[in-house]
């Protein structure tokens, strides 16, 4: 498996693609993120019943919109 960095870097690119397929809509950044990780086979961890607590605060800055 490649370092966090990397596995990082695969899942916003996954996001930002899925995020284009779909047109760009805005406030879907948690599904893109979501679907980009399920896609590459990694299973969602909850922190504290926050699951937007997993998402690196880097994506909504990345994707406009998101």
């Amino acid at each position: 498996m490649p370092d966090e960095t990397t596995w990082e870097q695969t899942i916003r690119e996954a996001a930002y693609r899925i995020w284009e397929r779909e047109g760009r809509p805005d406030g879907r950044a948690l599904q893109h993120w979501r679907e980009a990780r399920e896609a590459h086979g990694e299973e969602e961890k909850v922190l504290d019943g926050r699951p937007d607590a997993n998402m690196p605060a880097l994506l909504t800055k990345d994707v406009p919109g998101g």
